[in-house]
């Protein structure tokens, strides 16, 4: 608002849109300079004469401040106070307009131009309108005349500045209007370059993928061939009879547990009355926990503790409560102490001569075939995931690409009034 007079915006009306054209995306800064470039020429050209409107009608303001300046107002019957205020206003009004109203506008050459100039024609309108709002009320009851006048002139210079401010807007809209657009094509350039991207990675990976699906089926057929070969039945067949002498092993270790164990008791009081060696001691404590496993380790050691403890049983040193029995079981383990370690040394040579012939097949064989078959199912169902992301990540980008072109192609139309189809 200034002075009283409000601005009213200039209709902003396009040309009809044109039919369509192709426009290449390197073209398009190139097309949206030019019609920017057009625009400016054709708001140089319009403003010229509006300014010259606005020199005139600043021109006849200060006529009629120069008058304004040369009339009294016929403020002498009025109290003296209020002429003070009269009189303070008027040359205030005076001053301030007069110097307003004869700054000399710069002559417009080019758009620049324009604006600077519509700049201090702004300037202008404010400080007229500044002052003559500070002073309303007096201007309009002693200078009514004067007044309506300057309200009408001054109407029109805010008109013409208004048409002038509207059409430097609309270039500043343009030019926001342009950097939208190259954001969009330089998001185009971005998505196409990512869709490249995503079309090598998956085709890579569609090549990791057949590689490992030929290192599977070649690892699986050569595993086949393995299991498939006479050597690997000998192999198979010799774990099996492994199994049935350890089997053979383990029943005869509980038969010699449980024959020990039922003289347990005299054996472990034994520990602790013995005077017997220090090796001969241990080597009783290892029959007391582990009979089976300690029964080859000496024979004759054996036979010394087991006679010896029978010996302390029948003295009294070791207590029991079934003497007899105790005695009795103890020379039946004597009895059959030859038997035990004869069958435990069989056992193991058997075990021996076995495990031997093991060795001559490569495990490791077998072994490296499975880690390479497993890494290679691995690899492969990697490359199945990453392949399947990258081509949901690939129809999404293809996607917006498409929705960018549109609005691109939508944005551009709007600004300079063609229809273009844009290409990469």
């Amino acid at each position: 608002m200034v002075f009283g007079w409000s601005k009213k915006n200039q209709e902003n009306t396009e040309p009809p849109a044109q039919s369509g054209q192709e426009l290449k995306m390197s073209e398009i800064s190139q097309v949206l300079a030019k019609h920017k470039e057009a625009r400016q020429k054709k708001i140089l050209e319009q403003t010229r004469s509006i300014f010259e409107e606005i020199k005139k009608e600043l021109n006849t303001i200060y006529d009629i401040i120069s008058q304004l300046k040369d009339d009294s107002l016929k403020i002498d019957d009025i109290d003296k106070t209020l002429q003070v205020l009269v009189a303070r206003s008027k040359a205030e009004v005076i001053e301030v307009i007069s110097k307003e109203s004869q700054k000399q506008l710069p002559q417009v050459k080019n758009y620049d131009d324009v604006v600077r100039t519509a700049e201090i024609a702004s300037h202008t309108l404010k400080k007229i309108g500044d002052v003559l709002g500070k002073h309303s009320r007096v201007i309009h009851v002693f200078a009514k005349k004067y007044a309506q006048d300057i309200k009408t002139h001054l109407g029109l210079v805010t008109k013409n500045y208004n048409m002038i401010s509207n059409m430097i807007g609309q270039i500043s809209s343009l030019e926001a209007s342009s950097a939208t657009i190259r954001d969009k094509a330089a998001k185009i350039v971005s998505t196409s370059q990512n869709i490249v991207d995503c079309t090598r990675h998956i085709a890579k990976l569609k090549e990791s993928y057949g590689d490992a699906e030929v290192v599977v089926s070649m690892t699986q057929q050569q595993i086949s061939n393995v299991f498939s070969s006479p050597t690997f039945a000998k192999f198979l067949e010799c774990q099996e009879k492994i199994k049935q002498v350890e089997a053979k092993e383990d029943k005869l270790n509980k038969e010699i547990d449980n024959e020990f164990s039922k003289i347990s008791r005299p054996l472990g009081k034994y520990v602790y009355v013995t005077s017997l060696e220090k090796p001969l001691k241990a080597l009783l404590e290892r029959l007391v926990e582990n009979p089976s496993g300690a029964i080859l380790e000496n024979k004759t050691s054996i036979v010394t503790i087991l006679e010896s403890c029978m010996k302390g049983i029948l003295s009294g040193a070791v207590s029991v409560k079934e003497t007899d029995k105790s005695v009795d079981q103890i020379a039946y383990i004597l009895s059959v102490l030859d038997g035990f370690i004869a069958q435990k040394n069989d056992l193991q040579a058997q075990l021996q001569d076995l495990k031997k012939v093991l060795e001559t097949f490569d495990i490791r064989q077998i072994e490296t075939l499975e880690t390479r078959l497993a890494k290679a199912k691995s690899d492969k169902d990697d490359a199945k995931i990453k392949i399947a992301n990258l081509e949901s990540e690939l129809r999404q980008q293809t996607e917006q690409k498409r929705n960018l072109f549109e609005d691109l192609e939508r944005s551009l139309e709007q600004i300079l009034g063609t229809k273009y189809k844009v290409l990469e």
